[in-house]
């Protein structure tokens, strides 16, 4: 009798444990707009963003981000952000229960100078909240120059997250609990 208490047991954590592991990670896309101050007069020469102007949500957030409603403020980071730089900071942007956390960025192309300069920077991410798992995204980031006399520069923050799969760990969870099922039936049938 011991026997069967201690593999229903082993059953029930590893049932329990498969449940842990099918969190649901973030998926879709977000994109924000605004305007930024640089280091330099132009995009084309930069080389970090100095502040964020008024950044909001930009149209039609899919998959998990589609609750945020278009034109929401958005909270990005009061740090200086080096656009080639392997610091991480966190968060580097806040916007309705979602937090975002820069792990990498480099300048993918970059030229001209002003009024005719732009950047084009990418790079990785963590993005996290609202019950979901934390999940990491790819992002990027485009400015150009302002027209004479318009106002700072305008800029795009663009993320996509798609599920990752978790290599393996549900199914050896699942296959533990199985086994554990299988076991337990047959000290039962004996």
């Amino acid at each position: 009798m011991k026997n069967i208490i201690k593999i229903a047991g082993v059953a029930a954590v590893a049932l329990a444990l498969t449940q842990a592991v099918q969190a649901t990670p973030i998926s879709g896309n977000i994109g924000f707009s605004g305007n930024v101050t640089y280091d330099t007069s132009s995009a084309g020469t930069a080389t970090e963003v100095t502040s964020w102007i008024n950044p909001v949500v930009g149209a039609s957030p899919t998959g998990s981000f589609n609750i945020i409603t278009p034109g929401t403020g958005v909270n990005f980071t009061t740090s200086i952000w080096t656009f080639n730089d392997a610091s991480t900071i966190n968060p580097f942007w806040m916007v309705d229960g979602f937090t975002f956390e820069l792990l990498s960025s480099s300048i993918v192309v970059q030229g001209g100078t002003y009024p005719a300069g732009f950047v084009f920077v990418s790079g990785t991410g963590i993005v996290s909240g609202n019950g979901y798992t934390p999940t990491q995204l790819s992002w990027s980031f485009t400015s150009q120059d302002p027209k004479a006399g318009s106002g700072p520069d305008n800029w795009t923050f663009s993320a996509s997250a798609a599920s990752v799969p978790d290599g393996g760990a549900t199914v050896m969870l699942l296959g533990i609990a199985l086994s554990g099922v299988a076991l337990l039936k047959k000290k039962l049938t004996a």
